[in-house]
């Protein structure tokens, strides 16, 4: 007889309890410990998952709320642009357009030559446009100084075209030809 073989006949009482143990340490692991682990493990994942799909909610909802405020902001810009920006009617269009480009032609000392306006409006629009083209006559630094002048303006012109040539002889300066419009709300106008 081996030494395990006298070991186990003598110590059985102890050995088969413990082996009983194992196995049915092995079988609650196998019957209860794992299927639970497994459970925890998927609960975890579809918790995260739903803290991800959480945190994508709130970033969707805070992007949808800032778009709102963005455009509540948009609108009560273009309102106050409508209101204090634009002329109120084509009449004043006009007369911020023609003064302006005298007040400017004087100041800067170009001579303003042949003038012709005309307004237009966008079919399903309520703004109109009023376009101005002006021959000016001067010199490179006046005629310089009159579009600054008019580029920098508080009032609401846009400078669409400027056409330049030479006048016959050098010393009658610059010929330009400047295209600006102005805009001017025409709901009221009948246009």
């Amino acid at each position: 007889m081996t030494l395990a073989h006298r070991i186990f006949d003598e110590k059985r009482r102890y050995i088969y309890p413990l082996i009983a143990a194992l196995i049915l340490n092995a079988a609650l692991f196998v019957a209860v410990v794992y299927p639970l682990s497994l459970k925890v493990a998927n609960g975890e994942r579809d918790a995260q998952a739903a803290a991800a799909s959480r945190a994508a909610a709130q970033a969707e909802y805070e992007n949808a709320r800032a778009t709102v405020a963005g455009k509540d902001s948009a609108d009560a810009e273009l309102k106050k642009f409508y209101g204090a920006v634009l002329p109120p009617d084509q009449a004043a269009a006009r007369r911020i357009l023609y003064g302006k480009i005298d007040k400017l032609a004087t100041a800067t000392g170009v001579r303003p030559g042949q003038e012709s306006y005309e307004a237009t409006q966008e079919r399903g629009s309520n703004l109109g446009k009023l376009t101005a083209n002006v021959m000016l006559f001067g010199d490179y630094p006046g005629i310089r100084r009159f579009i600054h002048e008019l580029e920098t303006a508080p009032e609401f012109l846009v400078l669409e075209n400027i056409t330049l040539s030479q006048g016959k002889e050098r010393e009658q300066g610059l010929n330009v030809v400047v295209k600006v419009a102005t805009y001017f709300r025409a709901e009221g106008n009948g246009n």
